[in-house]
């Protein structure tokens, strides 16, 4: 199948990776071209994510995965254009939004950030049946605990718990409460595989394992990463939360580490597939 990828990020490398190796053609959708997408085994096509554009994009691909890794609300508003392109392409009928989260089926609020532009696409999926889809999700990506010059990941400093550029570590409650992490190679080699199948449950999840921030704390100084631990309890991230401007930086941070002590972060183990 030609599987289109929307975005030229990060996660977009490992996806283009795992689609050529299950033997699928990739096209890669962005506003610019990127230097490590100008490569011959793959067709990049340049994008303004409008609806018009994007059908034409699209128009000889079987599926479309986002990897439109976007925290704004800008994201309520793309990912239903890239679900109405679909609906006007001939065929492609398979849709992988960009979700990667945690156990929405209990949790969807959760982070509080994902909700106002995560809800609207998910709800324009349910409302209709001619494309296929599911809500894709990994929990954390445990990439952020491996220097960025041994992966393609690039830190995300304070809105993770580990920051190796200040060499900090903000464990949020006790730091024993349970966690998923899956890493980012390990989940687009699971999007390469699901593309392929024929029925989609309406989440899916993917595991690479369940652990805890002081298990995480204690494994990197192991591997000669000691950090400087400092454990932030509920309140204090609820205040944060409450009294700085949605939207802020600090806030999605405060609600992004305040995911793992919601229950959110925990993937369901019966659901987990891959």
């Amino acid at each position: 199948m030609r599987i289109a990828i929307a975005g030229a990020g990060d996660l977009a490398k490992y996806l283009v990776e795992e689609l050529l190796a299950a033997s699928h053609d990739v096209v890669v959708l962005s506003r610019s071209p990127k230097p490590w997408f100008k490569r011959s085994d793959i067709s990049f096509r340049k994008t303004d994510y409008s609806i018009p554009s994007l059908v034409a994009a699209l128009q000889d691909c079987d599926g479309l995965v986002s990897a439109l890794l976007d925290y704004s609300i800008n994201s309520a508003t793309a990912h239903p254009a890239l679900l109405e392109a679909c609906h006007q392409t001939p065929k492609c009928k398979r849709f992988l939004p960009s979700e990667y989260g945690g156990n929405i089926d209990v949790y969807p609020e959760s982070p509080e950030f994902y909700y106002a532009n995560h809800e609207p696409v998910r709800e324009a999926l349910r409302n209709q049946t001619d494309v296929m889809w599911t809500l894709f999700n990994i929990g954390w990506l445990s990439d952020y605990f491996v220097p960025t010059s041994s992966q393609y990941i690039r830190d995300i400093d304070n809105f993770h718990p580990v920051n190796f550029k200040t060499n900090t570590m903000m464990i949020p409650g006790t730091g024993e409460e349970l966690i998923s992490f899956t890493a980012a190679r390990d989940a687009a080699k699971a999007i390469a595989k699901l593309i392929d199948q024929n029925n989609w449950e309406p989440t899916t999840f993917v595991c690479g394992k369940t652990a805890t921030w002081n298990s995480v704390a204690k494994l990197l100084a192991k591997y000669g990463k000691a950090l400087e631990m400092r454990y932030v309890p509920l309140q204090e991230l609820q205040a944060t939360i409450v009294q700085g401007k949605p939207g802020h930086d600090d806030v999605i941070a405060a609600q992004y580490v305040e995911f793992s002590l919601t229950g959110g972060a925990v993937l369901p183990q019966e659901k987990v597939e891959f």
